[in-house]
């Protein structure tokens, strides 16, 4: 090889190099509050999601989609309860969380006010597919004084509370994923609101695909990727895919229980959970 075309492959790579080093360190970013947090600490078990539950109640419409303009036009409200989730949390401050659906509670509504601040740092994209790893890994919001991402507090939620309907509460901004309800999640009545929100996403046809007498189930990839999860509680008698059957007909209606004895995934829906993508 001639020594000018090697020096000039050295340069090539040497800058591909530098280029993917900037690239990954650009791509890292921190979304931190524009406002600072009221002066006094919340007092213990009294977290303020009742700011979040103003921006809900304006923003999200029928069948739990979200009015993003709207989140835009209220986004000071965002910023204050984004600006108290990044001073305060259950690891930073203990004491404000005494209960389990506290601290859970907590998780949920920082994870799913991050998700909607997410959306407007990258101009509310109609489809999440080709950012995804961008949106759910390499952007960090403060999180009690933490830089974490979506699926950093998604792993938070999971692997800290033993409840499997938690994957009906955590809402990543995919027409796929759950619906975001108007109000937010509060500890005094979590438990009531995850059964709900398990039985409004298992009757949904787009997330169960099943009908008498078919043994064949099409199943939300949510239900199919954390279906260990769900079937913590079923007997080790049942096994297979009835095994995951059995775990998600709890949940719904005695004359709507699923008989199959094989699922397969249906494609998560990438679409962002707006109104225009009903």
């Amino acid at each position: 090889m001639k020594p000018n075309v090697a020096s000039r492959r050295l340069a090539v790579a040497a800058f591909l190099a530098v280029i993917s080093v900037v690239l990954q360190g650009a791509s890292c970013e921190v979304v931190k509050p524009s406002v600072k947090a009221a002066t006094d600490v919340p007092s213990a078990g009294k977290f303020p999601h009742a700011l979040f539950g103003r921006l809900l109640e304006k923003a999200v419409v029928a069948d739990g989609l979200v009015d993003y303009a709207a989140v835009s036009v209220d986004e000071a409200l965002l910023e204050e309860y984004l600006a108290e989730i990044a001073r305060v949390s259950p690891d930073s401050h203990p004491h404000l969380f005494p209960t389990e659906p506290d601290r859970l509670a907590y998780w949920i509504n920082t994870h799913n006010a991050c998700a909607l601040r997410g959306v407007l740092r990258f101009n509310r994209p109609a489809n999440l597919k080709e950012i995804a790893h961008r949106f759910d890994s390499e952007t960090t919001f403060v999180v009690g004084g933490r830089k974490l991402s979506l699926n950093a507090m998604t792993a938070i939620a999971y692997r800290r509370f033993t409840d499997a309907r938690v994957h009906f509460a955590l809402v990543k901004a995919r027409r796929g994923g759950p619906p975001l309800r108007k109000e937010p999640w509060e500890p005094a009545d979590l438990d009531a609101r995850l059964e709900e929100a398990a039985r409004v996403f298992l009757a949904d046809p787009r997330n169960v695909d099943w009908k008498a007498p078919g043994l064949k189930a099409g199943l939300s990839r949510i239900l199919v990727d954390f279906r260990a999860e769900f079937e913590r509680e079923v007997p080790s008698t049942v096994t297979g895919d009835r095994r995951l059957v059995t775990s998600l007909n709890r949940f719904r209606a005695q004359r709507e229980k699923i008989n199959a004895t094989e699922v397969y995934p249906i494609p998560l829906d990438e679409r962002l959970n707006d109104p225009a993508n009903r």
